[in-house]
């Protein structure tokens, strides 16, 4: 069985939330990941990976145009064949 990847983050309040790892998508020198509230399939979000003090953290994307390419890669995974 394959292990999945579990990030958790803390909200405004301090709630904190674990999501997993879905997908990870390399795209030129950048690195997404597709991440998932554990227990609700139907929602994604997509954030950036950077690397910290040797340490992974994810950031989300709040330009609209690094949103559109990044959506526009993972819907080609899924486009009609």
């Amino acid at each position: 069985m394959e292990d999945k990847k579990i990030v958790t983050f803390a909200d405004e309040e301090g709630k904190k939330n674990d999501f997993e790892v879905v997908d990870v998508l390399n795209i030129e020198e950048d690195k997404y990941a597709l991440l998932a509230p554990v227990g609700e399939e139907d929602d994604a979000y997509v954030y950036k990976i950077i690397e910290v003090d040797g340490k992974e953290e994810y950031i989300p994307i709040e330009d609209d145009d690094e949103f559109a390419r990044v959506s526009e890669e993972y819907e080609s995974y899924f486009g009609e064949e």
